[in-house]
């Protein structure tokens, strides 16, 4: 066999080096490398990690009678997600597509029909199912989604050649690194799911599986929960962009039977290709030779560089911040004293707990600051990255992956997160031009002793 294919590829004419850069030779030597059942790299592209961790919660197998009423909690929440719909739902729900992309959803492409015996028993039908997928979104939509979900994840239904002339084709292949479990069986109790999820490791940016397709109501009943555990820890939420890095599965043995011939790959090849320059995706467009600056546009762009700061590096302020307590107690920091980052307020953790009227003592063995106020004591352990509050000696909360750093001999933290972690919450933010205002609420606790154990009570006395 290999003997035929070596004289098939001989026989082939070498013809000129095509649009893309790759000549017919170079063709068939990627071809005799993706044989070997081996990815090949593509080119390295630029991904940004967010400053903040991250879930990108996404949904398979919509639309559905479903979808509305995750749509509806995830505007409730204040979220964004992703979507990845079959093309036969679609046609069913088109009112749905038209909402996800509306309330500033990505949308993604999960095939047509989500048949695995089709999908994987050749390329050639999972690209004719995509396609399609993608004439029905553009018809309803106006859009041609970059991101794909392979229906049951690429591991073992991907081969090196799948994953190869997807990328060709200027799409982005999207798997997960947290498992709902919410399609394991038909109608999973929306406990199970739960426990899953807290069991699933934490990393900076979560890829997390749930399903808005038909027979979830249990995903629809435990999502609010799951987001609410998420925002505890600290994460923030995302819909995927072409700047986040996807989460793939490692190429693995396939289970399908199939082979891919030298000359159903030059056709493959051809096909994509010609997609990709028909469509091209964010990630293929050309990028323009951009004119030689002159003094006067170098200049330009040196003050628009100057006044421009980085999404993820610190915003030194220029406006002072005045900090509520309550309606009797206040104080207003200089703009030095707090710097912004992503919107959100940084500032010392020394200065913030006892202006409170409590305590920080720092360990410069172990690099943690534990913060004392009230019935509370907060740990910030800034090689692990993790803060710990306790309430009367009982961990009440756990933020991993938390945002803080050592600036000059100062523990800077977040604003939001340690009142979150003293009890209390921030119950109104301004920042406008010229005025930035924070007020914030704490818990009043009430401890009774009765035979030697404590009852507790609680009660937000509200600022202002």
């Amino acid at each position: 066999m290999l003997l035929l294919v070596s004289l098939f590829l001989s026989a082939v004419p070498v013809r000129a080096t095509e649009g893309d850069g790759t000549s017919a030779k170079d063709e068939q030597e990627i071809y005799q490398k993706l044989k070997t059942g081996k990815r090949l790299q593509q080119e390295e592209k630029n991904y940004v990690t967010p400053e903040q961790p991250t879930v990108y919660l996404t949904f398979d197998d919509g639309p559905s009678k479903l979808t509305g009423k995750v749509l509806d909690i995830l505007e409730q929440e204040g979220v964004k997600a992703t979507f990845f719909a079959l093309g036969e739902q679609a046609k069913e729900y088109p009112d749905m597509m038209k909402r996800i992309l509306k309330d500033g959803h990505t949308l993604g492409n999960h095939s047509y029909n989500h048949v695995y015996k089709e999908l994987y028993s050749d390329f050639q039908t999972f690209w004719d199912q995509i396609q399609r997928s993608e004439e029905i979104f553009a018809d309803i939509a106006d859009t041609r989604p970059q991101f794909v979900r392979a229906p049951g994840g690429t591991y073992t239904n991907f081969d090196a050649y799948y994953y190869y002339l997807m990328d060709k084709a200027g799409y982005t292949v999207v798997d997960w690194n947290v498992d709902s479990g919410d399609s394991k069986r038909v109608h999973v109790p929306a406990n199970e799911i739960w426990q899953t999820v807290k069991d699933s490791p934490l990393e900076h940016e979560l890829t997390v599986l749930f399903h808005d397709g038909t027979g979830h109501e249990s995903t629809v009943e435990i999502l609010p929960k799951v987001i609410e555990y998420y925002k505890n820890l600290g994460y923030a939420f995302a819909p995927l962009t072409t700047d986040v890095k996807p989460k793939q599965f490692q190429v693995g043995k396939s289970k399908w039977s199939r082979n891919m011939s030298a000359a159903h790959f030059q056709q493959l090849w051809e096909e994509t290709k010609q997609y990709a320059t028909v469509h091209p995706h964010p990630g293929l467009q050309q990028v323009k030779e951009e004119p030689k600056n002159t003094d006067e546009q170098l200049g330009k762009q040196k003050v628009a560089a100057a006044e421009t700061e980085s999404p993820k590096a610190a915003i030194k302020p220029t406006v002072p911040l005045k900090i509520n307590f309550s309606q009797w107690s206040s104080v207003t920091l200089e703009p030095a004293q707090y710097q912004l980052r992503s919107n959100r307020i940084e500032l010392s953790l020394r200065f913030l707990i006892e202006k409170l009227g409590g305590n920080v003592q720092w360990q410069d063995k172990t690099k943690t600051a534990n913060a004392h106020y009230g019935i509370y004591d907060i740990q910030y352990d800034l090689p692990a990255r993790t803060i710990r509050a306790y309430a009367l000696g009982n961990n009440v909360a756990t933020y991993s992956l938390a945002d803080m750093e050592l600036q000059e001999g100062t523990m800077v933290v977040p604003l939001r997160k340690t009142i979150d972690s003293l009890g209390g919450r921030i119950t109104d933010t301004v920042m406008e031009e010229g005025r930035r205002e924070v007020a914030m609420a704490f818990r009043q606790f009430y401890i009774l002793k009765d035979n030697n154990s404590i009852l507790k009570n609680s009660l937000f006395a509200l600022a202002g």
